[in-house]
C-alpha cells in the first residue's frame, strides 16, 4: 500500500471497458476487498472468474453471490478453489487440481496474484517468515506452475496476463533479501521492514519472469507489477479497531484500489515486467537494476520450492511441454 509514487492529479481517468468473454481468469485473495472488487469487475467484462483463497467456503459462496448482484452474471461462469498460501504443499495441489480439470478448461488467460498481508507474526509451515511466504514465495510457486496453462492461453495478438500485486513500499527497503537465515527468521509483525522486502521481491520476479518469457514463449505473456494504492480493506487488520477506523477515513474504495490490476489484465500495448500505479508504468525501486541479487534470489525460490531454474515449461523429472 502506502503512497502513490505518481501524479494521481495528471492521471486520467481509466475506466475498465474491454470484454473478456470467454476468458478464464484466477483470483487469489478474492473473497473482499481489492480481490472481490477485481473479481467482480472481471465477471462484469464477461470472463469466468475462479476465486481463489484460504478462508472458508462459506466466505467464498457470499463473495460469489455478491459478484452475481452486482453484475448479473451466470452464477457458472464463477467458481471457488481453495488455496493457502501459508502452505507450499496447499499451492502445488492447487496446482495439481487444475492440472486435473477438463483439458478444454485449462488454459488461464489471466492469473491476479492479489492475496497478501501487511505482517503476521511466526513462520510458515515451511519455515519462511510470514509476510516473505505470503506476499512472495507462494506466489512464485503458484505462478511457476500454473504458467504452462497460462501460455497455453496466449498469443500474439493477445497475450495472457500476469498480475502481481506489488506495494510502494517496495521503495522503502534495503534491497533484495536472500540471505536464507534471515528469511527464515520470524518477522517484526504489522508493517515491519519486512512487507516492503517482500513486495521487493514481487518486483524482482515480475521482471525476471518476464525476461525469461521473452526468450522461452515471445509475445504469449504479459507480466506486470502494480500498487494498487492505499486502500480501505481486510488489509489493515492488523492494526486497532480505532486505527482502522482513521485508515478507513483516509483510504480508498476497493473498487479504485482494483483499478491499475484491471488495468494490467485487461489493455493491449502494456510493457511487459513493468510496474504500475495508477493505471500507468510508475518507476521501480533501482535495487532491481541489482542484477546478481536478482539473480541469487531467482535462483534461491527456484530450490526452495522445487522448480527449475533454467527452464519456465518443464518442472524437474518431467517430459518437456510443447506449446499449442
Amino acid at each position: 500500500m502506502g503512497f502513490s509514487p505518481v501524479d494521481t492529479a495528471a492521471a486520467p481517468e481509466w475506466v475498465p471497458h474491454r470484454r473478456q468473454d470467454g476468458r478464464r481468469f484466477i483470483v487469489t485473495g478474492a473473497n473482499r476487498g481489492i480481490g472481490l472488487a477485481t473479481a467482480t469487475t472481471l465477471a462484469a467484462l464477461g470472463a469466468h472468474v475462479v476465486l481463489a483463497g484460504h478462508e472458508s467456503s462459506e466466505s467464498f459462496d457470499a463473495a460469489i453471490e455478491s459478484v452475481v448482484l452486482a453484475t448479473g452474471c451466470a452464477r457458472d461462469t464463477l467458481t471457488h478453489m481453495a488455496v493457502d498460501l501459508r502452505s507450499l504443499d496447499s499451492v502445488r495441489g492447487f496446482a495439481r487440481s487444475w492440472a486435473e480439470r477438463p483439458a478444454d478448461a485449462q488454459a488461464i488467460h489471466g492469473l491476479v496474484n492479489n492475496a497478501g498481508i501487511a505482517g503476521m507474526p511466526g513462520v510458515s509451515p515451511d519455515g519462511f517468515e510470514m509476510c516473505f511466504q505470503i506476499n512472495y514465495l507462494a506466489m512464485f510457486l503458484l505462478t511457476r506452475l500454473l504458467l504452462p496453462h497460462i501460455v497455453q492461453a496466449g498469443a500474439a495478438d493477445e497475450p495472457a496476463r500476469v498480475v502481481c500485486v506489488s506495494s510502494a513500499a517496495h521503495l522503502f527497503t534495503l534491497g533484495v533479501p536472500t540471505d536464507e537465515r534471515y528469511l527464515r527468521r520470524e518477522g517484526g509483525g504489522f508493517f515491519s521492514l519486512r512487507y516492503g522486502e517482500s513486495k521487493l521481491c514481487v518486483n524482482a520476479f515480475v521482471r525476471t519472469l518476464a525476461a525469461r518469457l521473452a526468450l522461452e514463449a515471445p509475445g504469449r505473456v504479459t507480466v506486470c507489477a502494480v500498487h494498487p494504492g492505499s486502500t480501505a480493506s481486510g488489509f489493515w487488520g492488523g492494526l486497532p479497531v480505532w486505527a482502522q477506523k482513521c485508515v478507513a477515513q483516509v483510504t480508498q474504495e476497493p473498487s479504485r484500489g482494483a483499478r491499475t490490476s484491471l488495468y494490467c489484465a485487461t489493455e493491449p500495448g502494456l510493457e511487459s515486467g513493468a510496474y504500475f500505479a495508477e493505471c500507468a508504468p510508475a518507476t521501480a525501486s533501482f535495487w532491481l537494476s541489482d542484477a546478481r541479487k536478482t539473480a541469487e534470489l531467482w535462483t534461491k525460490s527456484c530450490a526452495w520450492t522445487g522448480v527449475s531454474p533454467n527452464t519456465l515449461l518443464k518442472q524437474a523429472g518431467e517430459p518437456s511441454r510443447r506449446l499449442q
